[in-house]
């Protein structure tokens, strides 16, 4: 599964990254000065096909990672732990 062309909406308000097209949302918490993203909302149906790839936890992460990655562009200065 090819997630390197999703699509991402920041919120900074809410600390959140949207994909709409997947219907993902990455939450952004605050670790002391660092960031770090959880997944808070994810269809199942979409997780049950992730779950199906041999490298699915890989891909789970990456989801993660490019999102606080998009959401960096828009919050300079925060380190994502």
């Amino acid at each position: 599964m090819d997630v390197n062309g999703w699509n991402w909406v920041v919120d900074t308000d809410d600390m959140t990254c949207r994909n709409v097209e997947n219907e993902v949302i990455i939450k952004m918490e605050k670790v002391g000065d660092f960031l770090r993203g959880r997944i808070q909302d994810m269809p199942m149906t979409l997780f049950a096909e992730i779950s199906q790839y041999e490298d699915g936890e890989k891909i789970i992460e990456k989801i993660v990672k490019m999102a606080e990655e998009k959401y960096l562009e828009y919050r300079p200065g925060h380190l994502v732990v």
